[in-house]
């Protein structure tokens, strides 16, 4: 199950999920490459920091997820499709939020 959350309330959102999230790069011909950032907001883009790695693969491909796991206190995952709006020198990428989400947990199995 996901509920759609509205782009507008979606900063209010992201920060009761806390600090931290991860960044879902798509690699060209690899696994996507998953890093843990500290996003923060200007205005309504989202700023993170990446690696030389990473910021190659956006360049070629100048989209990428945001993931903020379920946890205690949050039941649901929020997972965000962004665009890459600007890529500094320094890896810190500016991101336009295109859609959000909060989606269910998968549920546990017994062995």
């Amino acid at each position: 199950m996901s509920m759609i959350v509205d782009l507008a309330t979606l900063r209010t959102t992201c920060h009761d999920y806390g600090s931290t999230a991860y960044a879902v790069v798509s690699v060209p011909e690899r696994s996507p490459r998953v890093t843990h950032v500290t996003p923060t907001f200007r205005g309504q883009e989202i700023i993170i920091g990446l690696g030389s790695t990473s910021t190659a693969s956006i360049a070629a491909n100048p989209v990428l997820a945001m993931l903020w796991p379920a946890s205690h206190d949050q039941p649901m995952s929020l997972i965000v499709d962004c665009d890459v709006v600007h890529t500094s020198d320094d890896g810190t990428v500016r991101l336009k939020a295109i859609s959000a989400v909060r989606h269910r947990a998968a549920p546990e199995t017994s062995d």
